[in-house]
Order: C-alpha cells, then sequence, then structure tokens
C-alpha cells in the first residue's frame, strides 16, 4: 500500500487540531519510553559506545523518510533531543529510569486515547498500522503541514482521491 493510501486511511481519523498535536507529542513520547531502557543495552563500536537506542532511532528514522522523505527528515529532527534524554534517563538509578519511563507511557497512551474520545469522537487508528504508527505519526502530521503550505501536491492529489482504500492501513 503506498503512503497516499495510507494517508488516505489516517486523515479521517485524525481531523482534530488538539487531537493531531496530542499525537504528534505522543510519538516521540512513545520513543523515548522505549529508549529510556535501549539506552543501557551498549556495545562498543571502534572508540564509541552506541546502544540499541541509537539503532531504533536510525531505524525509525529511515523508516520515516522511506515513507515521505520531507517529512520523515522533519521527523527525525526531534529524534536527536529525545534520544538524548532518554540517554539522560537512563543515567538515573534502575528503579527511578524505570518509574520515569513507564510513567511517561502511560500519560502518552492516556493523552491519544483522550483526544481520540473526546476531541475526535473516534475510535483510535492502532489498527491502522499496528505499534510501527505510534513511532512514525509524526511523518503523517507533518506531510499534512506541508500541505498546508501548498508542498507536495501530486502526494495531496493522491491521498485526497477517491473513498478510504479497501486494504487496512499496512507498514
Amino acid at each position: 500500500m503506498s503512503f497516499a493510501d495510507k494517508l488516505r486511511a489516517w486523515m479521517p481519523l485524525h481531523e482534530n487540531g488538539v487531537s493531531r498535536a496530542v499525537h504528534f507529542v505522543g510519538a516521540y513520547m512513545f520513543t523515548f519510553a522505549l529508549l529510556v531502557p535501549l539506552s543501557l543495552v551498549r556495545v562498543p563500536v571502534g572508540g564509541l559506545e552506541l546502544t540499541a537506542a541509537h539503532a531504533l532511532v536510525v531505524a525509525v528514522a529511515l523508516y520515516a523518510v522511506s515513507l515521505e522523505w520531507t517529512a520523515g527528515l522533519l521527523m527525525a529532527l526531534p529524534l536527536v533531543p529525545t534520544l538524548a534524554a532518554a540517554q539522560s534517563v537512563a543515567g538515573l538509578p534502575g528503579s527511578t529510569a524505570a518509574a520515569v519511563a513507564v510513567g511517561v507511557m502511560v500519560v502518552r497512551f492516556a493523552l491519544v486515547v483522550g483526544a481520540h474520545v473526546v476531541f475526535e469522537k473516534k475510535t483510535h487508528g492502532l489498527s491502522l498500522g499496528g505499534p510501527l504508527l505510534f513511532f512514525i505519526e509524526p511523518v503523517y502530521l507533518l506531510t499534512l503541514a506541508l500541505f498546508a503550505m501548498g508542498l507536495k501536491r501530486d502526494l495531496h492529489a493522491r491521498a485526497t482521491a477517491g473513498g478510504a482504500p479497501a486494504a487496512r492501513l499496512a507498514t
């Protein structure tokens, strides 16, 4: 399924501005919560010490760029401070770091589900892409911002053409 098809299925469930903002922040909260424990898995590479968190950030950034390169690059930028914050929290005592990561994840889910219930009056979009959507939802949101600026006209035309695709949103 093309990115335009994925957008076409995603857009009707995310029409409210508050809900969109919550989803944007929520994606980085989700990523942060996972990066905290992944920052503890360290591998020396040359003179550097890389972590599983670095690997996840690279994978998420590459996937985001593969969906839509401009929005993907823009989405990847906040991953740098998100990773830095997660690594800082990972340096706290184990129970404190775990409590912060779990707390952020719980707040994230409450905010996103709440946004769907209160502002969208629609179900959440989990069925539209599974857990990968939690990481890359800013690509969808930034693509809408690019549309609003008059950019990506061909993609906009494809995403808004016809009705919702018959197939479920696959990642």
